[in-house]
């Protein structure tokens, strides 16, 4: 993406003095869960833990790109008599410019094709739900940040059917996210979406992690 010469010229100076900077070791990050009861006794949890973040210098030297390896541990737990999805990944924020690229065995394990129904208006962006039948329940993200004139583009890490009365995992481990043209503060943040299906209800929830600035 092209940019304004002001702005290029902001990009450069701060990648230049982010690329004289020390890498930080893996950082743990803290679990988040969250749990519903419903109609019926209709219950749902989902959650994620294990949550950890190691940049390390781009490999081409370039001071606007950023690399950083991502470890985290998906789940959630549907009613016996449910099916479900559970989807995950990170929601990613340039603040100058953004363009994004996953090394080759970043989806290894996981379903090709997985995607998340993200809108954006200004500043904030949110998942958004539909439940076609029974009561309707309806849970969802939302974020708020500084963005201008960057975007926020969620990046897929995988998606998982889950038995009915289990708890389904989805281990995302040295999930390798390449930056390019950064010009500002990288934001990341992890997001699992769960939703489940009984023959009375249908239903959705959402967990996002701490944010992760780079």
């Amino acid at each position: 993406m092209n940019i304004k010469s002001v702005l290029l010229t902001a990009a450069t100076s701060v990648g230049i003095a982010l690329a004289g900077t020390p890498f930080a070791a893996a950082q743990g990050m803290a679990p988040h869960e969250k749990n519903y009861s419903g109609p019926g006794g209709f219950e749902l949890t989902v959650g994620h833990m294990d949550e950890q973040f190691r940049p390390v210098p781009p490999l081409n030297g370039m001071p606007t790109n950023r690399e950083v390896f991502l470890d985290n541990t998906f789940y959630g737990t549907i009613p016996a008599n449910a099916t479900g999805t559970m989807k995950a990944g990170y929601l990613v924020a340039c603040a100058v410019d953004l363009d994004l690229t996953v090394d080759i065995q970043a989806g290894i394990g996981f379903d090709a094709g997985f995607s998340i129904d993200v809108s954006g208006s200004g500043d904030s962006t949110s998942p958004n739900f539909d439940a076609s039948i029974g009561p309707k329940i309806y849970a969802g993200i939302s974020l708020d940040m500084s963005i201008s004139p960057g975007e926020i583009k969620p990046i897929e890490v995988g998606t998982k059917a889950l038995a009915g009365g289990g708890t389904g995992y989805l281990v995302s481990h040295d999930y390798h996210l390449v930056v390019k043209n950064c010009g500002g503060p990288l934001t990341i943040q992890s997001y699992v979406t769960l939703t489940s299906d009984t023959p009375e209800v249908t239903a959705a929830d959402a967990v996002t992690g701490d944010r992760i600035f780079l």
